[in-house]
């Protein structure tokens, strides 16, 4: 490991940690907050949605603009900045007629997609780049460490809504607070991030728009590594709304037992992630890829086994193992089937197909559930994960021939 290595994984994780810790500030308690101030199951599954839509249209300009900034890291550091801020508008909502609220949170949270869709994928080059060997282990490095600071914060952010509020307004002015402190941490980011010592990939040719569809698409990795993640994401992005019904709607969770519950899975995954690397390093992306797509579906299956709190912090945090594995590994493959030149078109592309999911799965998960009830549409979720794992399955069978063919033509 040479000093500029160990130097930019060193900005590289402490970025993550700040990055981390602003949404650690928002997110886990987004759908507590937007039910006290009178959201219901349907608002639930409207900012899944909308977050979706917002990102398709978003996604692939981004992706060919950022292609022609030579200046990366400024048009991603920048965002970062940009993200801190429309999260901090949310401070500002309480403060508005109640009748409002609900409309200004959901329309923050839409509006917070454009940049994180930006984000995305420059962060995604920019990480490719930066750490073009060794991926799995440098992303598994600054998990952990991510994961032990948020996880801290978590803990500490739940003993406070659990001992320092006791009626809505004040649970209501602590989630103020919240999102100041995650200004705070946004703003360290932007700055952390413009210390990383970062060359881009220079590329020869530049693909248009007009006829990239084709030329990305034609690429056969790519192609089956997009359609089977595509399924995947599906059944995955069907159950975020179900999971937050469930557990606020049929459980009654608060914000304490939806901290102990995001604990609980950090915990999990903080093993898990220093197992995940080296099994993809052994036996490769593809296998992996299903292996922990395949153990993804059976979470919706242990959220209808758990008839209270307790048990589903346990079910749910032992789903954490296979979470963490199918992050790890589709991040990892998705840099690994396209090519270097235009990396950042192809994972445009990427972007677009599984924010296509995001708007249309919420959706539909949200159907079954209001005309079969929780349980069926949980169970429901768990076939169209298991799709999404069988889709993997295939492609891994059939890379593994292709490469059996072409070694036997070398021979």
């Amino acid at each position: 490991m040479d000093d500029k290595f160990k130097y930019n994984l060193r900005i590289f994780i402490i970025f993550g940690i700040c990055f981390e810790l602003m949404n650690v500030f928002y997110n886990p308690y987004a759908m507590k907050f937007l039910e006290r101030i009178g959201g219901n199951e349907f608002h639930f599954s409207l900012v899944n949605s909308t977050k979706g839509i917002i990102m398709i249209f978003t996604a692939l300009p981004a992706a060919f603009i950022i292609n022609k900034i030579a200046d990366k890291q400024k048009v991603t550091s920048n965002i970062v900045l940009a993200m801190a801020f429309i999260i901090f508008s949310m401070f500002f909502i309480p403060m508005l007629p109640s009748n409002f609220q609900v409309v200004s949170f959901i329309v923050i949270l839409t509006l917070l997609m454009i940049p994180i869709s930006i984000y995305n994928i420059s962060y995604q080059n920019i990480t490719a780049d930066l750490f073009p060997l060794r991926r799995a282990r440098v992303l598994s490095k600054r998990s952990i460490y991510t994961i032990i600071f948020t996880t801290t914060v978590t803990i500490a952010s739940g003993l406070i809504f659990r001992y320092f509020a006791g009626d809505n307004d004040e649970f209501i002015l602590i989630y103020r607070i919240f999102y100041a402190l995650a200004f705070v941490s946004g703003l360290l980011g932007y700055f952390i991030f413009k210390r990383l010592h970062y060359t881009p990939t220079q590329s020869d040719e530049t693909i248009k728009f007009k006829g990239s569809f084709k030329k990305v698409f034609k690429n056969k990795r790519f192609t089956k590594f997009a359609l089977s993640s595509t399924i995947f994401h599906f059944g995955w992005q069907m159950g975020w709304p179900l999971f937050s019904i469930y557990t606020i709607k049929t459980l009654g969770a608060d914000e304490f037992w939806l901290s102990f519950n995001t604990v609980g899975s950090a915990i999990v995954m903080l093993f898990a992630l220093r197992v995940w690397p080296k099994l993809i390093e052994k036996y490769g992306n593809e296998k992996i890829a299903y292996i922990c797509t395949f153990g993804m579906a059976i979470t919706p299956l242990l959220y209808v086994m758990s008839k209270s709190l307790i048990v589903l912090v346990i079910f749910s945090s032992l789903s954490g193992i296979f979470t963490s594995g199918t992050i790890t590994v589709l991040f990892i493959d998705m840099l690994e089937v396209v090519p270097e030149k235009n990396r950042i078109i192809y994972v445009g592309y990427y972007n677009v197909l599984t924010n296509i999911t995001l708007a249309i799965s919420p959706l539909v998960g949200h159907f079954f559930y209001e005309n079969l009830g929780i349980v069926y549409a949980l169970v429901i979720t768990t076939a169209f994960r298991l799709l999404g794992g069988l889709a993997f399955m295939i492609r891994e069978r059939s890379e593994r021939k292709f490469k059996a063919i072409e070694g036997s033509v070398l021979l």
